[in-house]
C-alpha cells in the first residue's frame, strides 16, 4: 500500500499545483519520484510533528492542499493539539497519511504501536477517517476525496486484502449475504480473514470510520433488524472506533440491539510484547482461527 501511496501522491502532485508533501523524516527513497519532480512542494520537516501539522495548516489557508505523512503515534497522538485546533476546528483541507498502522512497527516495541488513533481522531468534529484495506481503494478513496474541503486521515498498513470490490467514501459495502443469523461488520484489511472465517454469514465492508451517509445508515438499520446477532472486527482499539460507530448509529436511530453484540478488535489494554505482527493479530484473536473461534462462541 506505501508503493501506491507514493504513485498517488506522484499523480496528484502533477495534476493539481496545488499540492504539497511535507514529510516528518521519513519515506524519502519511497517518495524520492515526487521530490525530484517537485522540489519546491516537497517539504521534510523534521521529526516535529506539532510543527509539522501547524505549518501545513497555515499552507492550506493559503489555497494550498497539503499531504502530512509520518508513522501514525507521532502524527496524531504527539500532534493531537494542533489537529484539534489547527484543523479540525478551522476545518482546514489538510490530508494525513500515516503508515505503521496499529503494529506494523511492533519490532520497534510499543511506542511505535497506535491502536487508538481511530478512536482518538473519531472524537473531533469536521476530521474525516478512511481505513482502506487495499491499494487500490486507498488510490480511489484519496483522489475522490481530494480537495473536499475537510480535514482528513487515511490509516495505511503493510497488510492488504485480496478482495477486488469497489467502494466509496461514506458508503458501506454488502460483500457477501449470508443466510445465518450472523451480521458482520469489518473494516481494512481484515476482510480476507473475517470472509474465510464466517462462511454463510452477511459481510459488511466499512471503508469509512466518520459521516457515514444516511443511505449506509439506513442499510446498517435494516439489515440489523433481520440478523440477531451482529460482530464488529477491526484491527483498532473496541475503544471509540467501527463497534462505537455501529452501536452509536443504531442508538440514534433507535434500533433495538439483537441479543448479542460482539466488538472483535483491540482490547483496552497495553500491548507489551514483542514479535511480528502477524504474531500480534494471533495473539490477540484477529487472524482467521481466532475470528472464528469468537464469532463461535
Amino acid at each position: 500500500m506505501r508503493k501506491q501511496f507514493a504513485q498517488t501522491v506522484f499523480e496528484t502532485l502533477e495534476s493539481d499545483p496545488r499540492g504539497i508533501v511535507m514529510i516528518g523524516d521519513i519515506s524519502h527513497y519511497l517518495l524520492g519520484q515526487s521530490e525530484e519532480r517537485f522540489p519546491d512542494r516537497f517539504y521534510n520537516m523534521g521529526i516535529c510533528e506539532q510543527s509539522l501539522i501547524g505549518a501545513a495548516a497555515g499552507l492550506a489557508s493559503m489555497d494550498n492542499l497539503p499531504i502530512v505523512h509520518t508513522i501514525a503515534p507521532f502524527c496524531v497522538e504527539r500532534a493531537f493539539e494542533q489537529i484539534k485546533v489547527d484543523l479540525c476546528y478551522q476545518k482546514t483541507d489538510v490530508t494525513i497519511v500515516s503508515v505503521g498502522s496499529s503494529f506494523d512497527y511492533a519490532s520497534l516495541g510499543c511506542t511505535h504501536h497506535c491502536y487508538e488513533d481511530i478512536s482518538i481522531l473519531r472524537s473531533l468534529p469536521n476530521m474525516q477517517i478512511f481505513i482502506p484495506g487495499s491499494s487500490m481503494e486507498f488510490d480511489y478513496l484519496f483522489k475522490k476525496t481530494w480537495g473536499n474541503g475537510s480535514p482528513k486521515y487515511f490509516k495505511l498498513s503493510t497488510k492488504e486484502h485480496q478482495e477486488q470490490i469497489l467502494v466509496e467514501p461514506f458508503e458501506i459495502k454488502v460483500v457477501r449475504r449470508g443466510a445465518s443469523d450472523n451480521l458482520i461488520f469489518v473494516t481494512g484489511h481484515l476482510l480476507d480473514a473475517t470472509l474465510r472465517a464466517s462462511s454463510g454469514d452477511t459481510v459488511i465492508y466499512v471503508p469509512t470510520l466518520s459521516y457515514l451517509s444516511d443511505n449506509s445508515r439506513k442499510m446498517i438499520c435494516e439489515q440489523t433488524l433481520s440478523h440477531k446477532s451482529i460482530f464488529t472486527i477491526e484491527e483498532n482499539s473496541i475503544i471509540g472506533g467501527l463497534g462505537d460507530e455501529i452501536f452509536n448509529i443504531l442508538s440514534q436511530e433507535k434500533i433495538n440491539l439483537p441479543n448479542r453484540f460482539e466488538k472483535i478488535g483491540i482490547p483496552h489494554k497495553f500491548l507489551n510484547k514483542y514479535g511480528t505482527s502477524d504474531q500480534h493479530r494471533k495473539d490477540l484473536g484477529l487472524d482467521e482461527e481466532g475470528i472464528r473461534r469468537r464469532i463461535a462462541g
